[in-house]
């Protein structure tokens, strides 16, 4: 008993031990939770724009030899510096609660450069206050992260303008209180002796403007090796958003061509394919049915929620491909594709967005049963990753489905016991090339006769392998041996081309 009494009491009190790290992970959770709201986003990105206009003015006044002096600097100066310390609270908690300090400093570097004109020995560096101006671009991953938050917010280029016109924002910015502080900075004891006039606000700002969009300074061009040099940096500026702004338009313009099928009304469309789910295999089933001589000509319709410029397909299949961008297991997205008039809807087992495997697959079921009970006539065949979900498609009389696993597991095990199989099996599983499978019924002098006759016939005649037969209301049968050929047959056979 002592021993177990001892044990006991050991692990009570090591209990005390695990508690604070046990809170202390907890708050930092709770910290980065905080953090990744998006009200904080904005907040500090209202903190940020509302730093730098104190910044800017905080600089105007001291170019000027206003300083201390003045109550406007000492106030725009108290609420600059208390922004500043609030950034300081906010940067320290994150660096605390963040779970990797390289990832930190490489987020945030540009934030802690602002924050060093609030170091004491570092405060007669007036220059440094310049730095806090870099918060501007702490913006950009404001937006970045609202961005893939509500990406449906920021889709038509809304991103890509906000940061075309932040770049425009931001050189103004900092060329216009650039040039204020560099001009007056070397005339400052004669403009507050009253012998010379500063250089304002109004004239740096329009020099900028001017300079990005002109291409070239206006007249008045700043006097100083400071002043000079912003210059160039604006009219380089201004080359970089002209290209920016160019290729931003010209990306949307394509969005624009790719996409132009969204609003197309596919209620005439009839014995159509309707493919729901995007990826690699997507784009081998089109090109299988491009290279198909009965399928060749059919309309293809893509219901996937990827977005139209991640899409690229070459020009050869355009008129005959069309998207909608949507959740394919709705059913407005299923009826606005034309459900109820398609021939065949394939549907794919759609792990995009991070979603899991069992996620991918009921997804999968609930449009597979969604389609049936819209069409029964449509055929549909449903991809699934685990085999223990195909009960729930055979109970919903879904006609096919291929379990993607399996298959490749089967393949590479045929390959490795019987080498020189996967060249055999890569050329009847594609029509791309030489001889493939093909199902049709069978012409009306099969009647009566027997599978071994039309064997050795077909070959003779057309150069074809029959493979399996499936009767009427009966299952696919490879090979048999005995079988009389009845109305309602239908054969598999390998060749180049459809025996009918």
């Amino acid at each position: 008993m002592a021993p177990h009494s001892r044990n006991h009491a050991s692990a009570n009190h090591s209990l005390p031990s695990q508690k604070p790290s046990g809170s202390i992970a907890r708050i930092r959770r709770q910290l980065r939770r905080f953090f990744s709201r998006p009200a904080v986003e904005i907040v500090v990105g209202l903190l940020v724009l509302t730093s730098v206009l104190l910044t800017l003015l905080e600089i105007y006044f001291e170019s000027l030899g206003r300083f201390e002096s003045t109550p406007e600097y000492r106030w725009v100066s108290w609420w600059n510096n208390t922004i500043t310390w609030i950034f300081v609270v906010e940067l320290t908690l994150r660096a605390w609660s963040s779970t990797s300090l390289k990832r930190f400093l490489s987020e945030y570097w540009l934030d802690l450069l602002a924050i060093l004109p609030q170091v004491r020995w570092l405060r007669s560096a007036r220059a440094l206050k310049l730095l806090r101006l870099f918060r501007l671009l702490r913006l950009l991953g404001v937006v970045s992260r609202l961005k893939q938050r509500y990406p449906g917010v920021f889709r038509h280029g809304l991103a890509e303008y906000l940061v075309v016109g932040g770049v425009v924002f931001y050189t103004v910015l900092i060329g216009t209180v650039s040039l204020v502080y560099f001009e007056n900075l070397e005339r400052r004891g004669a403009i507050a002796e009253g012998a010379a006039a500063p250089y304002s606000l109004n004239d740096a700002f329009w020099f900028s403007v001017y300079s990005m969009f002109a291409g070239e300074p206006i007249p008045n061009t700043p006097t100083t090796l400071g002043g000079k040099l912003v210059a160039l940096l604006i009219m380089f500026m201004g080359l970089t958003v002209f290209a920016m702004f160019t290729g931003t338009i010209s990306a949307l313009m394509i969005q624009k061509f790719r996409s132009e099928d969204l609003n197309m009304n596919f209620e005439d469309m009839e014995d159509h394919v309707i493919i729901c789910g995007w990826s690699a295999k997507t784009e081998i089933i089109i090109a299988e049915y491009r290279a198909s001589q009965a399928y060749r000509n059919t309309p293809i319709v893509v219901v996937t929620q990827t977005e139209p410029d991640q899409i690229v397909l070459p020009e050869t299949v355009r008129g005959l491909v069309y998207f909608i961008h949507d959740d394919f297991t709705k059913v407005s997205a299923l009826t606005r594709a034309g459900i109820e008039h398609a021939r065949t809807c394939i549907i794919l087992s759609d792990t995009s967005g991070g979603r899991s495997e069992q996620d991918a697959d009921a997804r999968a079921i609930l449009a597979a049963l969604t389609v049936e009970k819209i069409n029964k006539d449509v055929y549909s065949c449903a991809e699934l990753i685990n085999r223990s979900y195909s009960t729930h498609l055979e109970l919903g009389h879904v006609n096919d489905y291929v379990v993607s696993g399996e298959y490749s597991a089967y393949m590479l095990a045929q390959a490795a016991m019987n080498r020189g199989l996967m060249g055999v099996l890569g050329e009847l599983l594609t029509y791309q090339r030489g001889n493939e499978f093909y199902r049709c019924p069978i012409p009306d002098q099969w009647l009566g006769k027997t599978f071994n006759e039309m064997l050795l016939e077909l070959k003779t005649s057309q150069d074809s392998i029959l493979v399996a037969v499936q009767p009427e209301g009966g299952s696919m049968v490879v090979n048999p041996r005995e079988h009389v050929f009845a109305a309602g047959d239908e054969v598999v056979v390998i060749g180049t081309g459809p025996i009918c």
